[in-house]
């Protein structure tokens, strides 16, 4: 039940998330790689390999949300998104090879759960959906804010619920009113405005596991568990 949504402006790219999952152990932490791969900081928990959601060293942040079919799925279907996920934050500086890898391997696979991946770097944010083989991005640069729920917005499929819609709805009205503010607002005051949404109906619910904004430019993430306190991230010092 994620709802994520992005926000780029002149000098300014933020990701903002709220990750829903049935309970199970859930944290951050710091990926060092022993390779010439990215360092990354990442959201994952013990029900899924890879990761969910994080940023690299190099600027690039990901995001996503489920898109469900409104039936069961099948044994044969897999959780390959946070593998994936993986491999584009250990291996990408930039959002726009990072799509292309996606869209690729989502059409090579089709027996992936379906979801939204959106990725931002200083200069781009995106979201591609994926659901059995069929792939939609849609990028965009310089300015602009993107939202989704656990819905197909592209068409891909029609699976649009009450709450799904609900919160879309509410991150949407938010960033649209962020977008025309943003320019007169410094990063802190940002941050602060999403943090608040984040942690209000009916984007906040009961099956909220950790808030988080992402800062691209500073290369910070704000998070919080459960109803712990918030802390900061950041790379080359970390609070």
């Amino acid at each position: 039940m994620c709802t994520i949504g992005a926000l780029l402006i002149p000098d300014n790219t933020f990701l903002l998330k709220n990750f829903d999952y049935p309970p199970a152990p859930t944290g951050w932490t710091l990926f060092q790689t022993f390779d010439d791969r990215w360092p990354h900081f990442a959201l994952v928990d013990h029900d899924q390999q890879g990761l969910n959601s994080g940023l690299n060293a190099q600027g690039l942040g990901l995001q996503i949300s489920r898109s469900k079919s409104l039936t069961t799925p099948t044994p044969e279907q897999h959780e390959q998104r946070t593998v994936l996920n993986a491999e584009i934050l250990a291996g990408f500086s930039c959002v726009q090879p990072a799509v292309e890898r996606i869209e690729a391997f989502a059409a090579e696979h089709p027996e992936m759960l379906g979801g939204n991946v959106m990725l931002a770097d200083a200069e781009t944010i995106s979201v591609t959906e994926y659901f059995g083989g069929q792939v939609r991005s849609q990028v965009i640069e310089k300015k602009g804010y993107l939202v989704r729920a656990n819905h197909s917005i592209l068409g891909l499929l029609d699976n649009a619920t009450q709450d799904s819609v609900r919160r879309y709805e509410c991150m949407a009205e938010f960033l649209q009113e962020l977008y025309a503010w943003g320019p007169v607002l410094d990063r802190e005051a940002i941050i602060a405005r999403c943090k608040a949404v984040l942690r209000q109906e009916p984007i906040l619910n009961a099956n909220t596991r950790s808030s988080f904004v992402i800062d691209i430019q500073e290369r910070q993430v704000d998070y919080r568990v459960g109803n712990a306190p918030w802390k900061t991230f950041r790379f080359n010092a970390s609070a």
